[in-house]
């Protein structure tokens, strides 16, 4: 009879969109683990360039994407409002879990009789003061994926309830494509003698790769035969030509965006991230779910979290951190600097940690299977456990 009950528990999950991006996957990953747990569905403002499989996810179009000028804008936020508050009703919605600030909005402001949880994935949101405001006042949990913006959204904000939910790592899934091949085209660049240092990511500057790509060329100074990989989508023109300046461009390979990442992560030595500031850094843990050691830019949320059990002990941002699960290095200038000349000194130091992470073979090894069971500590099911215990407290 209990089990009934649960099942019959009626979920609305929320975002505006389905592209390829992080709270769309974490949404997208959500309402497939949660379909079979209760009555669900799926309601998106669009499905404009639609990117992940939702399998056989119940997904409601609302067909009202988003519109160039300041009035259009204005106009749909009150048809979303208007068409989410129908859905609700008619559905009789019990809990409604949206993610990203649009669709937050829109939930709090389209209560029914639903309980209202909206996800606050990125530290960026809480500089938005009035919308935080609004948030906290209306909303019965703010769902923060870390530790750090939880405690702020407590400390500032005072919702009626804040919780940390860590986005959710398949690191069974990973460990069992990592034994996967690359790509033939890609083969030469692994030789099995040189050490490669990882990276992945979209080409966005907050990833700071003019910073990660400067450190290599210092690392090469002590360690001639390290190399550089970086995988992800994007225009990362720039980079090659910063690489051809530092003389080092055949030393790193571009992978561009992979459908199997875990098998290049697999062959790595070391993950590097040089980040000024992250939400909740995905790649960081799936490279640790592989086994892979880490070296992180001590960014404002995230990597503490991830490398430190308790991130208030290492939250000096301009010291280096040896953590229990990897090392934490100073943050990185945020102002981005393409002249091979200009060598910061966080890059120097960056460099310095590497060297020492990489001729110490021994540690590296320790440290990687460390790693892979932190990693666990993120998984996908610790992940699903926390929101069906959730839902039935509801």
């Amino acid at each position: 009879m209990q089990d009934k009950e649960k099942k019959q528990k009626r979920v609305m999950l929320m975002v505006p969109l389905l592209d390829q991006g992080g709270l769309e996957r974490i949404c997208a990953f959500t309402a497939k683990s949660l379909n079979d747990k209760c009555e669900l569905c799926l309601v998106v403002f669009s499905t404009k360039n639609m990117f992940y499989d939702i399998d056989n996810v119940e997904l409601l179009d609302l067909g009202l994407g988003s519109r160039p000028t300041k009035l259009g804008k204005v106009l749909n936020a009150f048809k979303r409002v208007h068409a989410v508050k129908m859905i609700k009703r008619q559905r009789q919605i019990d809990i409604t879990y949206s993610f990203g600030p649009t669709a937050n909005l829109v939930n709090v402001l389209s209560r029914v009789r639903d309980r209202i949880w909206v996800g606050i994935r990125g530290y960026g949101a809480l500089e938005s003061d009035r919308n935080m405001k609004l948030l906290c006042k209306k909303a019965d949990t703010v769902i923060c994926c870390t530790q750090i913006m939880r405690d702020d959204v407590r400390d500032i904000y005072h919702p009626r309830e804040a919780e940390c939910l860590y986005n959710p790592c398949e690191t069974k899934k990973n460990r069992r494509l990592s034994k996967e091949a690359v790509e033939e085209q890609h083969l030469a660049f692994f030789d099995g003698k040189s050490p490669v240092i990882a990276s992945m990511s979209r080409a966005d500057d907050v990833k700071g790769f003019w910073h990660l790509i400067k450190a290599v060329a210092l690392i090469k100074q002590e360690l001639p035969e390290v190399k550089l990989m970086i995988i992800g989508d994007g225009d990362f023109s720039e980079y090659e030509k910063l690489a051809e300046k530092l003389e080092i461009k055949n030393d790193i390979l571009f992978t561009g965006l992979q459908k199997n990442p875990f098998a290049y992560l697999k062959k790595a030595s070391l993950y590097a991230m040089c980040s000024y500031t992250e939400g909740f850094p995905n790649s960081l843990i799936e490279a640790m779910s592989v086994g892979l050691p880490v070296i992180a830019a001590n960014c404002k949320t995230g990597p503490a979290e991830i490398l430190s059990e308790d991130y208030t002990k290492v939250e000096d941002q301009k010291m280096v951190h040896e953590c229990e699960y990897g090392i934490l290095v100073p943050l990185m200038n945020p102002v981005k600097n393409l002249d091979a000349a200009v060598v910061e000194e966080e890059e120097r130091i960056f460099a310095k940690e590497a060297v020492k992470l990489l001729k110490n073979s021994e540690y590296l090894k320790s440290l990687g299977e460390k790693v892979k069971k932190r990693s666990e500590f993120f998984s996908a099911d610790k992940y699903i456990e926390w929101l069906v215990w959730k839902m039935e407290q509801v």
